[in-house]
């Protein structure tokens, strides 16, 4: 199992009488890239969630880097979220006294250091490093709250890897973002991942999100995986139109997937 970041064996995770999670078996090694891929609805943020700690009602087996999560005592969960990195889908909510971007990007260093311990002169410099390597660095005094949608997403994401995560877990890090800063995220994704070789798992329902450094994807629907293999097997306009509609396309292109009206002329 020391190559397997991420294994779920025989889960489930109920709301009342409503099964919202079934997964028989699904194994991530150490270092891959993973696409999960469904419907809004599919499961894919509670399954992010259950390999976090945070979804009750979870049976079976899940274990995360070695580790039980949905059996862990509270103090052992806590030292487990230090080695995830978790970008949310749902940026934070706007506050009365904002924290600036270094100030947000520090929280993820405080679980290393210790709650209510102050950083030490070590835990800022790779607080900087990350500023530096994601250019934030001339937004590090501004408010959080102040900045575009796209420069929060980035903020987050170095939040995560200031923890130096073994394990990074993206929830739909495109979301509600333009054109544009689509684009970078995904580009910085891709970068990431090649510098680091961290594990991933990317949360998205837009085959655009897609770096061509995934080398995988899960399919999820109504809670239960209906697909998963590589990327040219898996992302098949049959697949994509019993998923999103029936007049859809899809094309490949430089390692990239889009999905387009279909009919429309691609030349």
């Amino acid at each position: 199992m020391n190559n397997v970041a991420v294994h779920l064996d025989d889960f489930s995770v109920r709301a009342g009488h409503r099964e919202i999670l079934s997964v028989d078996s699904l194994a991530v090694s150490r270092g891959e890239f993973v696409g999960l891929l469904g419907p809004n609805g599919a499961g894919k943020s509670t399954l992010l969630r259950c390999l976090l700690g945070m979804q009750p009602h979870a049976r079976g087996g899940a274990h995360v880097l070695d580790r039980r999560v949905n059996r862990l005592p509270s103090g052992d969960l806590a030292r487990l979220r230090r080695r995830v990195g978790f970008v949310p889908q749902i940026l934070p909510a706007r506050s009365e006294m904002p924290l600036t971007v270094r100030e947000v990007v520090a929280i993820g260093r405080t679980g290393i250091a210790g709650l209510l311990l102050p950083l030490k002169s070590g835990d800022w410099r790779i607080v900087d490093e990350w500023l530096e390597r994601l250019g934030l660095t001339s937004l590090a005094r501004r408010g959080f709250s102040e900045i575009s949608g796209g420069e929060q997403r980035k903020t987050l994401i170095a939040r995560a890897m200031v923890q130096n995560p073994e394990l990074l877990l993206l929830d739909e890090p495109t979301a509600n973002l333009d054109l544009g800063w689509r684009e970078r995220i995904v580009e910085l994704v891709e970068e990431l991942y090649r510098q680091t070789r961290i594990t991933v798992i990317l949360v998205c329902h837009e085959l655009e999100v897609l770096p061509p450094c995934c080398s995988r994807v899960v399919v999820l629907d109504e809670g239960k995986i209906i697909a998963d293999g590589g990327p040219g097997e898996i992302l098949t306009a049959a697949r994509i139109q019993s998923l999103y509609g029936p007049t859809l396309e899809v094309v490949h292109n430089a390692g990239r997937w889009a999905v387009v009206p279909g009919g429309t002329n691609h030349a």
